[in-house]
């Protein structure tokens, strides 16, 4: 998921002593409203291309596997930063559909994509994460306006902040956003008819997700989103008034998150139960996501050094000796096996282990980590 991350050093802990912070911590609140709508999955199921499917039944693996093997080589060419294709623009125009409640469906969303401004759409895209714009609004409105000297006030931002491997497919987009837009649109139009063959069945699953979770309403907001995330703790420090959280079928076993002004949206993958019917001979997805997170080197010592202290992911990173995107993607897996909590505080982002978990991994597992 995306997030502002920050290392700090200086832990204020005591060596071999874990540091524990709770709800009360930070000042500040928030509301929490569910928004069950298939046009999340429209773009996630287009724009995570190289995301691990592995928790989706057979038949859709192998529907997602052929409807994109399907989609035009040039299509999907101008779709993902610096030619990444672990995770697609597409997807980043969830920032349209968050305050738009009249777009329930994936036609709807192309139709009202279509009938947006080109620079509005290519707005969109470079303020997101995956954009790395990261300009002031009205910077960046007047470089996609063409200012000169705006424009390039916001291609120096993006050389301290994008990887280089981005920077032409984002300069790109900046300077001719009609083309860009362009590219966006031929990609919606070709995805729309392939997800309107599973759009009913899906938005089935995660209507029955969020009526499983009608008694978790009454819980505090930061306990809310961390049962529903299965182990974000968003903790309020006044900086975001709303939290939407979006059930989504085709980004299990991850949540994918998007910031917005004064929100923030977790499209959070749909819990088991809210799936139709698997074999009775078939494991349930949780236990394989468990033992599949635990068969890994790499993730046992992630655990162990998460049982002396809460760390960033830069410190994990340089422990591990692996780069932040590996450290990321064992930290995920981790995540979505219920073994660690990810925490926001403020501009803080970091990693806490979930020793309730651990205990029930089995008593192997908690000798070597305690």
């Amino acid at each position: 998921m995306s997030a502002r991350r920050r290392r700090n050093s200086e832990s204020g802990t005591t060596q071999g002593q874990p540091r524990v912070r709770g709800f009360a911590a930070a000042g500040g609140r928030y509301s929490v409203s569910f928004d069950a709508r298939t046009v999340y999955d429209f773009l996630i199921s287009l724009s995570l291309m190289r995301q691990d499917q592995s928790d989706l039944p057979p038949a859709d693996q192998r529907w997602l596997r052929d409807a994109r093997a399907a989609l035009p080589a040039d299509i999907l060419a101008g779709m993902f930063v610096g030619g990444d294709e672990r995770e697609g623009l597409a997807a980043e125009m969830a920032t349209v559909v968050v305050d738009r409640p009249e777009l329930r469906d994936a036609a709807a969303l192309v139709a009202a994509v279509e009938a947006m401004p080109a620079v509005d759409i290519v707005h969109a895209l470079l303020q997101s994460p995956a954009g790395k714009a990261q300009a002031a609004g009205r910077e960046l409105e007047l470089a996609l306006a063409g200012d000169p000297e705006a424009l390039r006030d916001v291609e120096e931002r993006l050389a301290t902040v994008a990887l280089e491997s981005e920077l032409g497919h984002v300069r790109a987009m900046l300077r001719d956003p009609v083309a860009a837009a362009e590219r966006l649109h031929l990609a919606l139009r070709a995805w729309l008819p392939a997800f309107q063959q599973v759009e009913e069945r899906v938005r089935t699953v995660l209507e029955r997700d969020v009526a499983a979770r009608r008694a978790d309403t009454d819980l505090p907001a930061p306990e809310l989103v961390e049962r529903t995330t299965a182990g974000i703790r968003l903790l309020p420090d006044g900086t975001i008034s709303r939290v939407i959280l979006a059930p989504t079928y085709f980004s299990r076993p991850y949540n994918w998150a998007v910031v917005g002004d004064g929100w923030r949206l977790f499209c959070y993958p749909v819990a088991e139960s809210a799936l139709e019917s698997r074999g009775a001979w078939e494991p349930p997805a949780a236990t394989v996501q468990l033992y599949r997170a635990l068969g890994d080197p790499q993730r046992l010592r992630v655990l162990h050094m998460l049982a002396e202290r809460d760390m960033y992911l830069t410190e994990i990173a340089q422990q591990l000796e692996v780069s932040k995107p590996t450290a990321s993607h064992h930290l995920a897996q981790l995540r979505a096996a219920g073994l660690v909590t990810l925490i926001e505080e403020g501009a803080l982002t970091y990693y806490s282990l979930r020793r309730d978990r651990i205990l029930a991994a089995g008593p192997e597992i908690g000798r070597y980590i305690s």
